[in-house]
């Protein structure tokens, strides 16, 4: 009996997959964790730059020459999906994208309320204002975009309560030039 004892004690025959079974679930789960917040990241990261070169289209009153709040809305909105095209379609940016922009008397009033649809959408709850304002005027945009997950059972962990959506939000705040109107 000692011999049976002492020759499975030496063999060492399917250790390998005994380890990978401890290191592996948690090796995968990391990385999988790894990918989803460098997406986050570059999703955040092209919603920032897509937020300031269309905010730049109200600042020096290229929104401004439309009629209507949705032709204003439309221009911006247009800018800003064709800059976020590497990462959206420009009907799922056009449907996912919560645009805001308003006036404020000064910078320390800036305050944004919660919004559920664009003036070019349809939706229930309260519509984003869109006010691009006049020259002098200081305009406060926000952009926000509920990023799905791409790997679901990572996202339960990585999300508010576990929803699958991140929300990403980019505000740019700034002063009208003196001839936008």
């Amino acid at each position: 009996m000692r011999a049976i004892w002492r020759r499975l004690r030496r063999d060492r025959r399917g250790s390998l997959a005994v380890e990978f079974a401890f290191v592996g679930p948690p090796f995968l789960l990391l990385l999988l964790a790894i990918i989803e917040l460098g997406l986050t990241l570059l999703t955040q990261t092209v919603l920032d730059g897509a937020t300031r070169d269309a905010a730049r289209l109200i600042r020096t009153g290229q929104v401004q020459t439309g009629t209507t709040t949705a032709a204003q809305l439309g221009t911006f909105q247009t800018l800003l999906c064709s800059d976020m095209s590497m990462l959206l379609s420009n009907a799922t940016c056009t449907g996912s994208v919560m645009i805001e922009a308003n006036v404020f008397a000064s910078f320390n009033t800036i305050s944004f309320g919660t919004c559920a649809y664009n003036a070019n959408t349809t939706g229930t709850g309260t519509q984003c204002p869109f006010v691009p304002g006049t020259a002098k005027q200081i305009v406060a945009v926000q952009v926000s975009y509920a990023r799905p997950s791409l790997i679901g059972w990572v996202a339960q962990y990585l999300t508010p309560g576990g929803s699958g959506f991140t929300t990403l939000v980019s505000t740019v705040v700034f002063e009208n030039e003196p001839g936008s109107s």
